[in-house]
């Protein structure tokens, strides 16, 4: 990987930093940014992966945000990880660390209502967590994805603010165990492309020398860490114009997991149906604000217990393994 900006990054313990890559993402970059400003985050250190947009030029512009590049197949760095990982040994120990792909976008319990970024760190060093799990929530629009297109100054949660109901929210959070696989492959992927995408991710650590990553931060490797069993999510912008076009080169470079054999299942179901739109109004729920997570008890009100007893988890575990 090479540098390509000059900008100093201090030596700040308290910064809250995000490790992040992307390729070809011009559109998301500024909203991405913006977004996790608001959010709290101070400091953004970007991978770019060949890109032939505009994408590097919008995060030169950025003050807030070290990039580098690489030619290096995405593949063969575990999925970006390797880069990932690389910059945290180097910028990232004793920080919070917040590590995304630049088309997720992180959720903590009531940010939206006037909760910090460092009150919500608080509650964790208080409780002695120091790993987070979240669960990946697939936004999409009620129009066919080919017609999903994002316009010059709306949001992404403007364009694709629906998702499906999610299920066994309380054995996801509570427990971990991997047998519980229609918990981890859910959602509108499950649901219309009939995909084993996996929605857990550990995706805000403190971070410590020797910590190892893994590929998708789809697994948990750190036993001697708490883990958070707080509600967290990941608004996942897949689903937009021109979703087509990057299946086949995704598939062409092989660039995602075992070949990108997810990825060519979605071509196979836009091959049946060109038009296809991922909304039903069974299951899609319209995203608002931390109101829509509450009133459908996705996230509880401020002050109640959600967890869940372990005999009862167990009965579920026993039910559903």
């Amino acid at each position: 990987m090479q540098r390509i900006d000059n900008k100093n990054i201090p030596e700040r313990l308290s910064e809250i930093r995000c490790f992040c890559l992307g390729r070809n993402e011009a559109k998301r970059i500024p909203l991405f940014l913006e977004y996790h400003k608001n959010l709290g985050v101070d400091r953004f250190f970007y991978i770019d992966n060949n890109s032939d947009d505009e994408s590097v030029d919008l995060l030169l512009e950025d003050e807030s945000t070290h990039v580098w590049s690489t030619s290096q197949a995405y593949q063969d760095s575990r999925f970006g990880v390797d880069w990932q990982q690389h910059l945290m040994n180097l910028f990232g120990v004793k920080h919070w660390c917040l590590l995304l792909d630049i088309d997720e976008f992180f959720y903590f319990p009531f940010c939206d209502k006037g909760r910090t970024f460092e009150d919500f760190l608080g509650f964790l060093v208080d409780n002695n967590y120091a790993v987070v799990k979240s669960m990946m929530l697939d936004m999409y629009s009620d129009r066919s994805i080919d017609k999903t297109v994002l316009l010059p100054g709306k949001s992404l949660f403007e364009t694709c603010p629906f998702f499906d109901r999610p299920k066994y929210l309380n054995l996801f959070f509570e427990y971990d165990f991997h047998r519980l696989q229609r918990i981890y492959f859910q959602g509108v992927r499950k649901r219309v492309f009939s995909t084993t995408a996996n929605v857990r991710k550990y995706i805000l650590i403190k971070y410590e020398q020797g910590m190892r990553l893994k590929p998708g931060h789809h697994h948990y490797l750190w036993p001697g860490k708490k883990l958070a069993k707080i509600r967290t999510f990941i608004f996942h912008f897949k689903f937009l114009e021109g979703f087509v076009e990057y299946s086949r080169e995704s598939i062409e470079r092989g660039c995602h997991w075992n070949s990108s054999s997810e990825y060519k299942n979605y071509l196979a179901k836009f091959k049946v149906n060109p038009d296809l739109m991922l909304y039903d109004a069974n299951v899609s729920i319209k995203y608002r604000n931390t109101d829509t997570f509450v009133e459908n008890k996705i996230v509880l009100p401020r002050g109640k217990d959600y967890g869940i007893s372990g005999f009862y988890a167990f009965l579920l575990h026993i039910f559903l393994g």
